[in-house]
């Protein structure tokens, strides 16, 4: 995964010049936002199917593995 998300400090400069974001708050919330936006995308393209579940398969039904996708996106990304 490339990761093309600016740092904190990166963001918080670019959004200073930015006079839509009018408070730290506004920039804060900004920031958040492209990381949930990248940590759903990343999750979406990494999702796993769980065909197993216990000793038997589950006849023709897929599940979510729910791990697959809280360890998408590594708290790494947030800087």
């Amino acid at each position: 995964m490339t990761n093309n998300i600016p740092t904190a400090k990166e963001f918080w400069n670019q959004s200073c010049k930015n006079e839509e974001l009018k408070s730290p708050g506004d920039i804060m919330l900004e920031f958040a936002k492209l990381h949930v936006e990248a940590a759903l995308k990343v999750a979406s393209e990494n999702v796993e199917l769980d065909y197993w579940k216990g000793d038997c398969q589950l006849c023709g039904s897929n599940t979510i593995d729910k791990e697959s996708i809280l360890n998408a996106y590594p708290l790494t990304n947030i800087k």
